[in-house]
Order: structure tokens, then sequence, then C-alpha cells
């Protein structure tokens, strides 16, 4: 049995029945996220069985993830039980039946992804929704943090921030998987997981001003400390990190509108403009103006149109300056 490819189409059809006699009530919404998609839904005590002899025969394998907010959660597969208490999470294969009980009110998070992303057989997807390491692994806790995030700000992400969040979600049950089959140390894992994450939110906080170590290690429930150790074995600093995506999108910027360089700064996270025209100096080695007066004056001389059309420039990280700590 597949389940959709559409994915848009978060959850199989499911037959609920309320499981106390009090006013009912079902708060759901859907949301796409590049490669995945995300439900999100409150409502009364209930049992919920998946109807998949509705699923179309042609539709991809998948998997989910949900986190339960509130209350608890019960899944009922392969004859097993896997109970999923306020703040847990679990990874399961929806191609095959599976039913839930949620014994008091509750609110979660859905995430559906296809079974090819995450790199595992049905087999191990089957012995990590059983074994609990989903609630307690590092892996898990990064995972936990990204659909948190993902719930409490997704009407406000754009379309980049959406398609990072999928990615960093994506590769988050990716290293649960192989955390669980016994291929990276928990600590290594930890780590990669957390540096996604944390790039992840930085994407879609870049016009933050007060944008910082601390308040990314806050969204992501763990201390500045351990922030930082996440980027030992990265390319870049968490500083670094944060210019240098700042600067790619003022390149961006420049190159795609004729938006003033204040104006830029400000999208970007910088008060002050002054500031930012000396830190994109120092990466390019040119104002941010002069940048532009090249980039324009290259594609008129190529035929282009002007803005918009120009070729991709020079595309070196700035070195580290302030901001998020290095």
């Amino acid at each position: 049995m597949r389940l959709p490819s559409n994915p848009a189409c978060v959850l199989v059809q499911m037959s609920a029945k309320t499981l106390l006699d009090v006013p009912a009530y079902r708060r759901m919404s859907r949301q796409q996220f590049g490669d995945l998609a995300m439900s999100r839904i409150a409502s009364v005590p209930q049992s919920v069985t998946a109807l998949l002899d509705e699923v179309p025969a042609q539709a991809a394998e998948c998997v989910q993830v949900q986190l339960v907010h509130t209350g608890s959660l019960i899944l009922e597969q392969d004859d097993r039980q896997t109970s999923v208490p306020a703040g847990g999470i679990v990874v399961y294969d929806v191609s095959r039946p599976f039913e839930f009980v949620y014994p008091e009110e509750f609110r979660t998070t859905i995430v559906q992804l296809p079974a090819s992303a995450t790199g595992a057989s049905s087999g191990l997807i089957a012995g990590l929704t059983t074994s609990g390491v989903t609630r307690h692994s590092a892996a898990g806790a990064v995972l936990s943090g990204l659909l948190r995030g993902a719930d409490a700000q997704s009407g406000d992400l754009g379309e980049n921030s959406r398609t990072a969040l999928s990615r960093a979600i994506v590769d988050a049950v990716r290293m649960l998987t192989r955390e669980y089959a016994g291929e990276v140390g928990t600590l290594d894992s930890a780590r990669a997981c957390l540096a996604e994450a944390a790039r992840t939110v930085v994407r879609r906080q870049l016009g933050d001003p007060g944008l910082s170590a601390l308040a990314i290690a806050q969204q992501l429930h763990v201390s500045v400390r351990t922030l930082h150790a996440a980027f030992e074995d990265e390319r870049e600093t968490l500083g670094q990190t944060v210019r240098r995506l700042r600067i790619d999108r003022a390149r961006h910027l420049l190159e795609t509108t004729t938006l003033p360089v204040r104006r830029i700064a400000e999208s970007i996270g910088y008060l002050d403009v002054t500031h930012f025209i000396r830190t994109f100096k120092t990466g390019e080695g040119v104002t941010p103006a002069q940048w532009r007066r090249r980039r324009v004056g290259a594609a008129e001389e190529s035929g282009g149109a002007g803005v918009g059309q120009i070729p991709a420039g020079r595309r070196g990280a700035p070195p580290v300056s302030d901001g998020a700590r290095s």
C-alpha cells in the first residue's frame, strides 16, 4: 500500500471517534514545506484509524514524524503500542495500517516526507518506531526543536526559509535513522543536526537585528555553549555563518532589486548602514553601491536587461566581525 505523492496531502483518510462525551472540536491546518508537508491538529480525546484502502496504488511511500505538544499519544502498529508523552516525538511508516489513540485533549504537529528521503528501509523505520529512541536521542532532540519552531512560525516563513526548514527536518530524520542503525555516534549526530537546525533559524530570521547566539540557542532549547560546540566540526563558525548568509542575501537584493542600500541593510538585520557597508566592503573589496554598479554595467555589456539578469558574482565568505559569536 502506498501513500499520496503530493506533499500537500499530509494525512491519509482517517476515521475518528471521540472517547468522551464532551463538546467536540477539531482545529487543523495544513501547509507545504519544500519536499514535505505539515499538519497541526488540536482536538478532544479520540481514536483515529488510517483508511489505507483509499490510498492510490501509484502514490509514493511516506513516513510521518509526530510531535505531541500537549496531551499524549498511543500509536498502534504491527500489533505493538508506542506511547508518546507530551513533548515526545515518534517516526512511523504510514504504508502499513496504524491507529492513533489520544486519551486526553491534545495538540500535535505531524510532518510527512517521502520514505526515500530518509534513506532507511521500512524495517528500520519499524524498529525506530517502537524503540523510543526518537524521544531520547540527540538527533531526536534536534528534530523536536525544529518541529516546535515550524509550528510556531510557519505562517511567517518566506519561500527560501520554508525550503531551508524542509531540508533541515529531512536531514534530522536521516541522522536519526543513521544514529539508530549505529552508523554515527550520538555526539556527531547531535552536532551535525544542531548546526543545520541553527542555520535554518538564521535563514528565516536574517532580518532580525536581535539575532544572536543566545536567541538561536533559546529557540533550539540548548545552551549557548552547546550551540557553539555544534560548529566545531563545521566549515564555518556560527558568527561566520550569520555574516555569510546576510551578505549572500544582500548580493541577491543588489542584483535583483533597485532598493536603496539602507533598505537592504535593514532587511538583513543591520540597523547601522555604515556597519553594513564596512562589513560588505571587507568581504567584497568594494562598497555595496560600487558592487551594484559593476554588476549592472557587466549585464548591460553582455546584452542583459539590467538588474535581475546579472551573472552571479564572487561568493567568498566575509571574515569574522561582530554579530553572533564566532
